[in-house]
This record gives structure tokens, C-alpha cells and sequence, in this order.
């Protein structure tokens, strides 16, 4: 996922700014990497909240 410093490099115009095909693929990676985090986000999510139930109920049976 991390780029090269020669990869970035090769982004760049003569003047230093980046092209437009360079940000694209940026912003495309960016979007893509941001997905992933939130899904992962929301399989941990999910995971903790199956956990905490099955944790809950197990209280609630020693209490009683």
C-alpha cells in the first residue's frame, strides 16, 4: 500500500505539482484503503457487541 519514493516521483510534472492521473489514482487509493477500515471497523464492531451479549447474559445467569 505505501509507496516508493521514486513512485511519487514519477506523479510529479516538471514543475513539481502533481498530474492529474497521479491524484486520481491517490484519491482512488485513499477511498479504497478508507473502505476497508470501515469495514473492518464494523466487523469489530459486530464482534464486541456478540461478545458483550454472550458476556451479559453469562452475569445475568450467576446473578440470579
Amino acid at each position: 500500500m505505501a509507496q516508493s519514493l521514486a513512485a511519487v516521483a514519477g506523479q510529479t510534472g516538471e514543475t513539481g505539482t502533481s498530474g492529474t492521473d497521479g491524484s486520481d489514482a491517490a484519491i482512488a487509493s485513499m477511498e479504497a484503503a478508507f473502505d476497508r477500515a470501515i469495514a473492518k471497523a464494523a466487523e469489530v464492531t459486530e464482534a464486541r457487541m456478540e461478545g458483550g451479549s454472550a458476556l451479559d447474559a453469562a452475569r445475568t445467569r450467576l446473578s440470579n
